[in-house]
C-alpha cells in the first residue's frame, strides 16, 4: 500500500507515493497548547522573569536611559511582529519612550535587510514608532575586547555598546552550531564581527553532530562568555511548535531563562528512530533562502542516514548556496583536512564558510544528497560534490539507482532543520 509524503518547497509542496512497509521512521507532531493570549504571556515574562528583577526594576535601577532591542532577520522564525508591540508599550510605560529605542537588526554575517523586509519582520506599526537599522559589518564598526578564557577574539559592535540596556528577542530551536539557537546567540554570531563568529563556527564543525541539542556544549558557552562582555542584560525567547504557533514566552538572564526555554523546546524537536535508513527524505522549512540555510537540515536528518546512503533533502533555495559566502563554493570536494591546511597557511579569505563547509563535508562525504530544488540545477550541487533535481520523484528514482535495491529502509523528516534526532534503545 502505498503512502502519500508532502514535503513543502517554497509555497507549495513536493509529494510522492512510498509504499509503507519500507519507512522505518517518520517524523511525529505533539499537539502541544498554542498560547492564545501572546501580549499577557510577554508580559509575565517581563514581570516574572527567569534569574534577574522584573524588567522594570532593572531598568530604574540602572538608570538606563536608551534601550537597545537586538532582534533576529527574516532566516529565522521569531515573530517579532507579535512580541515587539507588546515589549515596547512597556518600555514606554517604565519610563523609555519610543525615540530612545532602537532596533537592531543582529545580522551576523547574513545580507542586510532592505526596508520593506524590515517592516515585514518587525511590523508596520513598530517600523513607524521605532528606528530600525542593520548590524554594521565594516571592520572598523568592532572594538576589541581581547579574548574568551579559551582564546576566542572578542569583537563586538560599538552602534550596539552605545546602548543603555540590551534586550534580546529570539527563538530557542536546536542549533548545529550552539546546540541550541536563541538566548546569548544574539549576541554572538549577531552582533560580532566575522572573526569572532569565524573561530566558534571552527570550534563546533568537526562535532556538530555532538554539540546538536546539547545546551552546555563550549561553543554555547563561548557565545554565553561574549554575551556577558557585552552586557545583554535581558532575553524574550519563543518557543514554537513545528507549525510555527507560539505555545511558550520566557523572559530573564540569557542563560537561566535560556535553559528553561530548552526545556519547554526539547519535547517538540527531538524525534527517535530504531536504526539508521538508506533513504532519509527531509524538508528544509523554514531554513530554505539557500543552501548555506539548508546546511542545518542537511546535517541534523544526515545523522539518521546509514553510511553511503542517501538523503533527499526538499529545499527551494532561490538565492541559491551560499550568497553571502561565496568562497564555500571554491572549495569544490576537497576534504576537510586540505581546508585546515589552507586555514593555517592564511590562505582563506572567509573562514566563516570553511567552517560551514567542514561541517558540511563531515556529513556529505559519508553520504550521498540529492536536493529537490528549483533554486539549485544539478550542475550548481555537482560544484560541492552533491546531486540535485526539480522534482521528489525524480529524487527518488536517483536514490533508488544510488542504492543499487528496491528494498529499502526509509525515513521522513518534514521538518529536518529543527530537529535532533535520538537513537532509539542504542
Amino acid at each position: 500500500m502505498l503512502k502519500q509524503i508532502a514535503i513543502r518547497e517554497g509555497n507549495g509542496f513536493q509529494s510522492i507515493g512510498i509504499e509503507a512497509d519500507r519507512i522505518l521512521f517518520e517524523q511525529k507532531f505533539c499537539d502541544f497548547a498554542e498560547i492564545q493570549d501572546i501580549a499577557g504571556a510577554i508580559e509575565r515574562s517581563i514581570e516574572s522573569p527567569i534569574g534577574c528583577p522584573p524588567l522594570k526594576d532593572m531598568l530604574s535601577s540602572s538608570g538606563a536611559r536608551s534601550v537597545l532591542l537586538m532582534v533576529d532577520d527574516d532566516t529565522r522564525a521569531t515573530p517579532q511582529h507579535l512580541i515587539l508591540p507588546t515589549l515596547v508599550d512597556k518600555l514606554n510605560e517604565y519610563g523609555i519612550p519610543d525615540d530612545r529605542i532602537r532596533i537592531l537588526f543582529c545580522l551576523g554575517t547574513h545580507r542586510r535587510l532592505d526596508p520593506a523586509s524590515m517592516e515585514r519582520r518587525v511590523g508596520p506599526e513598530i517600523y513607524r514608532r521605532v528606528e530600525c537599522t542593520n548590524l554594521d559589518q565594516k571592520d572598523d564598526a568592532f572594538i576589541s575586547f581581547g579574548r574568551t578564557k579559551s582564546g576566542t577574539p572578542i569583537e563586538l559592535s560599538r552602534y550596539a555598546l552605545s546602548f543603555d540596556f540590551k534586550i534580546a528577542i529570539g527563538n530557542i530551536i536546536p542549533h548545529m552550531y550552539a546546540g541550541w539557537a536563541g538566548g546569548a546567540k544574539m549576541v554572538q554570531p549577531g552582533i560580532t564581527s566575522s572573526s569572532t563568529t569565524a573561530e566558534t563556527h571552527l570550534l563546533a564543525a568537526a562535532n556538530i553532530n555532538g554539540i546538536l541539542g546539547n545546551p552546555d556544549n563550549p561553543v554555547r558557552l563561548e557565545m554565553e562568555e561574549i554575551a556577558r562582555i557585552a552586557g545583554l542584560d535581558f532575553i524574550v525567547n519563543t518557543v514554537l511548535d513545528t507549525q510555527h504557533r507560539v505555545i511558550g514566552i520566557v523572559g530573564g538572564d540569557c542563560v537561566k531563562a535560556h535553559r528553561r526555554g530548552v526545556e519547554l523546546a526539547r519535547p517538540i524537536y527531538t524525534i527517535e528512530y530504531p536504526r539508521k535508513a538508506d533513504l532519509v527524505i527531509a524538508g528544509a522549512t523554514p531554513s530554505d533562502r539557500d543552501l548555506w540555510q539548508g546546511f542545518k537540515p542537511l546535517n541534523n536528518c544526515g545523522i539518521t542516514v546509514r553510511d553511503g546512503g542517501v538523503l533527499i533533502l526538499v529545499i527551494s533555495a532561490p538565492e541559491k548556496i551560499a550568497p553571502d559566502h561565496r568562497e564555500l563554493e571554491e572549495f569544490g570536494t576537497i576534504g576537510t583536512d586540505q581546508v585546515l591546511e589552507r586555514l593555517r597557511a592564511g590562505a582563506v579569505r572567509d573562514r566563516v564558510a570553511a567552517a560551514t563547509y567542514m561541517a558540511f563535508w563531515n556529513t556529505a562525504s559519508r553520504i550521498k544528497v540529492i536536493l529537490v530544488s528549483d533554486g539549485i540545477t544539478d550542475e550548481d550541487a555537482k560544484q560541492i560534490g552533491i546531486r540535485a533535481t526539480d522534482t521528489l520523484k525524480k529524487a527518488y528514482s536517483m536514490a533508488l539507482d544510488m542504492i543499487g535495491r528496491d528494498d529499502i529502509s526509509i525515513g521522513v523528516i518534514p521538518f529536518g532543520a529543527d530537529v535532533i534526532p535520538v537513537l532509539a534503545n542504542p
